[in-house]
């Protein structure tokens, strides 16, 4: 397969807000709607963390660091699958540390497989060494050792947690991780979208059939391929089905804002022919054409709640939609209102 980049349209640059270090409710506005369940007609709620007892209960197996533990607030999603278990998380600026005595009292050979989607630079200490990662890095924390996770701003890792005795005969790569933050890879970045989707139709989403009833063995098969990478292992999964379709959303999340983004681009790209890539979406709830529809939808709805002084024309174009007209349709067709109503309901 071919990874040349592809042109990305140019946007005017923007004065991005202050990155928050608490929860507000326009963080978890954005947050719902990143995660697809603003608006879902079938949805879990999430489980609210507060106050002093609120940061012992969030994480029972490490402790919780915050300026002021009265304060703390967080919100998180979760569901144990057969074996693995999932979950999204909406936390404030804090350090997540499990220590040594931890590690000893209450012992877990799981592999926790984590992403976050908002913007800012978290830091991960695990084995003596420190990395810094940022919104889409595919993160490996093994429970079996001491870590710490220092988050500066609000943040929303998703992510999954896996039994080492699931990880085969890379179960080593888990109990001895030289480099926690997975390399920019086609299969990193994949399976980097597949984690984020997967833990939110699982655990926010009351999902019959999650991922277009994708298998926890496929799932951790993409992963564990991942995780594989990370040792140094040549990647072995251009033909498997699931990191086509991976690979396609990746290429849909880098490159919506492009107008001229279409199902095409994504077949070229990935040197498959159009009725070869079609294949593998194949049962798939959604089409590609679709896909890319939603995930500008998506980034429209961002940035009308993150950039309340930018033009609904702006707000169009940026996100990759050819005209505002087919903006405003496909936004009231989704929220039953139009955008500038949506934005005046949120404030």
């Amino acid at each position: 397969m071919s990874h040349e980049t592809l042109s990305r349209p140019r946007a005017a640059a923007q004065r991005r807000p202050a990155l928050a270090t608490r929860l507000t409710p326009r963080a978890v506005a954005e947050w719902e709607a990143r995660l697809g369940v603003a608006g879902a007609a079938t949805r879990t709620r999430p489980r609210r963390f507060t106050g002093v007892s609120g940061s012992v209960a969030y994480s029972p197996t490490v402790d919780v660091r915050v300026a002021d533990l009265e304060a703390f607030h967080a919100m998180r999603f979760a569901q144990s699958l057969s074996s693995i278990a999932t979950y999204c998380a909406l936390q404030p600026a804090m350090v997540l540390e499990r220590t040594a005595e931890r590690v000893v009292a209450d012992p877990s050979e799981t592999l926790l497989v984590s992403v976050n989607g908002m913007r800012g630079q978290s830091i991960v200490r695990q084995g003596g060494r420190e990395f810094s990662y940022g919104p889409g890095d595919l993160v490996f924390i093994s429970n079996a050792a001491p870590y710490s996770i220092l988050s500066s701003a609000v943040s929303d890792p998703s992510g999954v947690q896996i039994p080492f005795s699931r990880l085969g005969k890379h179960r080593h790569v888990a109990e001895r991780l030289q480099r926690p933050v997975a390399a920019n890879t086609p299969l990193a970045r994949a399976a980097s979208v597949f984690v984020r989707r997967f833990a939110a139709e699982t655990s926010a989403l009351s999902t019959a059939s999650p991922v277009g009833a994708v298998s926890e063995q496929a799932a951790v098969d993409l992963i564990v391929a991942a995780l594989s990478e990370v040792d140094g292992a040549p990647s072995v999964m251009e033909d498997n089905a699931l990191f086509v379709q991976e690979a396609a959303r990746d290429l849909i999340e880098r490159h919506h804002r492009d107008a001229t983004f279409t199902p095409d681009s994504i077949a070229e790209h990935l040197h498959l022919s159009r009725r070869q890539l079609y294949r593998y979406f194949e049962g798939c709830e959604h089409s590609l054409a679709g896909q890319i529809a939603d995930r500008r939808l998506q980034s429209a709805h961002e940035a009308l709640l993150g950039n309340p002084s930018a033009s609904i024309s702006s707000v169009a174009l940026s996100s990759g939609f050819p005209t505002v007209a087919t903006f405003r349709n496909r936004f009231k067709a989704r929220y039953g209102v139009g955008p500038v109503e949506y934005r005046h309901t949120v404030r």
